[in-house]
């Protein structure tokens, strides 16, 4: 059994990722500490999924912010590319990092819309935590597919979901639904919106997807599995928001249901609902076949009374 080693960090780190995100020292910065549960379900997560594809596993974490998942990952061996358009928050947890004298992470400055593999190459895991909710469309959609090119395992994604759609936006022919969520307002000056280090970097809304369409958009961008995540458990975890693992792999053919290999989802699903609908029409005619024999017997027994029951 392996024994999980924990790092002894120096209290200016430890005070750092208590108020991530938040001025150390003000009443906000203690919620910091409930932090720690996503924390450790993303590393859970890596811990039970990921497969080194070498010597060590290559992790990208997109907005990055204080790198509280970077610097955990790293002291785990992974090698570990941290990226964020700000560099506020990056450039306290670079200055960790070469406390701690983690060579084998770097942070740099990168707006994630772009970032793709000709910019940044693969990576085994890519950390996509608490950015999708702050991108609005198109960009969410060329997001996602650069994302999917440079992941050669899976994608983490923690993010806000639209609990009620008001909104449907088209890509690719395929509609998906959710709701806008204000950034900034709209005359907002550049200079305004980039102090902001808690919302987006521009752009004036964002677009949250109903996870229904989330998990839809996934598939059509070609992940072979997408995973909820429910355990190790976030105490407290809003219901408009969840964990996603998006695996990428090579889909299945099975022997037992040959008839599945060549069809598309779509068609999967088309041809799913077809046979549902066929069953349901069968359920119908058996029921009322059956209220008929019912009502027969019934009769027979009502008859030497003078009585009988009919259809009207």
């Amino acid at each position: 059994m392996t024994i999980e080693v924990v790092h002894p960090l120096d209290s200016e780190a430890l005070e750092l990722f208590a108020s991530k995100g938040q001025q150390p020292g003000t009443a906000l910065a203690q919620a910091g500490n409930a932090n720690c549960v996503k924390v450790r379900r993303v590393i859970q997560i890596l811990r039970d999924l990921a497969e080194p594809a070498g010597d060590k596993l290559r992790i990208l974490d997109l907005a990055c912010g204080e790198g509280v998942y970077a610097i955990e990952a790293a002291l785990r061996g992974a090698e570990v590319l941290a990226l964020d358009a700000r560099t506020e928050r990056m450039g306290e947890g670079a200055r960790t990092a070469r406390r701690l004298g983690l060579v084998n992470l770097r942070f740099e400055q990168s707006d994630v819309r772009a970032v793709n593999v000709a910019s940044h190459g693969q990576f085994d895991v890519i950390f996509f935590l608490g950015i999708l909710y702050h991108l609005d469309v198109p960009d969410v959609f060329s997001v996602l597919e650069n994302v999917r090119a440079m992941c050669r395992q899976m994608v983490i994604i923690d993010t806000h979901v639209c609990l009620t759609p008001r909104t449907r936006v088209e890509h690719d022919g395929r509609v998906y639904e959710g709701c806008e969520y204000r950034e900034h307002g709209e005359h907002d000056p550049d200079a305004v919106r980039r102090s902001r280090l808690l919302a987006s970097l521009d752009n004036t809304v964002s677009f949250w997807f109903t996870k229904k369409s989330l998990v839809d958009l996934l598939r059509a961008t070609g992940f072979t599995s997408v995973l909820e995540c429910y355990v190790p458990l976030e105490p407290l975890k809003p219901q408009d928001r969840v964990t996603l693992v998006a695996m990428k792999g090579t889909r299945v053919r099975i022997s037992t249901y040959p008839l599945i290999n060549d069809k598309t989802e779509d068609e999967v699903e088309r041809t799913l609902r077809a046979v549902h609908r066929s069953g349901s029409s069968q359920t119908r005619t058996h029921h009322v076949s059956t209220k008929g024999w019912i009502r027969d017997v019934v009769n027979r027994l009502l008859r030497p009374l003078g009585c009988q029951i009919i259809r009207v």
